[in-house]
């Protein structure tokens, strides 16, 4: 698992086998070996909390939370799904906990005139992710969150778990939010 080079010990990456030994090491305080655990997942949730709030700063916030909570909560880890999607169940309540913090504060005006006449240079190449994000948002939220997950290669029985519901329940709101993302999107 670890080679060590002089003062400096060095993690190989991450191989399904390993997560075992790391958690175990994570649980004792091992910093370099969360880590490594957390590294894999660190995408997936950053992507999925940017997804559900629909704001880099919103999702930082978020992802942040996520962190704290799964180096807080890793003894509750128990092993009947994939660490990251643990840590994607995890990710999911921080967005929307973050979602309902937002909802209690106003927004921030932001004019780009008023700060300088600035013109964002990446505007063009940004529309069609807004497009997707203002689409996304028509989504019923079971749709979205179900799409969303599944996005994050979670299993429709793991999103379901997470969602309490049926598999077959998830497998209809996937679906139905592929359509009615498509159709929004005028594809």
């Amino acid at each position: 698992m670890t080679t060590t080079t002089g003062a400096t010990t060095l993690l190989r990456p991450l191989h399904p086998g390993d997560t075992t030994e790391l958690l175990e090491r994570a649980r004792a305080g091992d910093e370099q070996a969360f880590r490594a655990l957390w590294a894999p997942a660190h995408r997936q949730a950053h992507a999925l909390c940017l997804r559900l709030t629909g704001n880099r700063a919103d999702a930082d916030d978020a992802l942040q939370d996520t962190q704290i909570a799964v180096w807080q909560n890793l003894d509750r880890f128990d092993g009947r799904c994939p660490f990251t999607a643990w840590v994607q169940a995890i990710a999911r309540n921080a967005a929307r906990s973050v979602l309902r913090a937002r909802s209690r504060r106003p927004e921030p005006v932001e004019d780009l005139e008023a700060v300088g006449g600035a013109v964002d240079p990446f505007a063009g190449a940004v529309t069609e992710v807004d497009a997707v994000q203002r689409a996304l948002g028509l989504l019923p939220e079971k749709h979205r969150e179900a799409l969303l997950l599944r996005a994050g290669d979670l299993s429709y029985e793991q999103i379901a778990a997470l969602m309490g519901a049926t598999p077959a329940s998830v497998r209809v709101w996937v679906h139905r939010g592929r359509l009615r993302l498509a159709a929004e999107l005028g594809r």
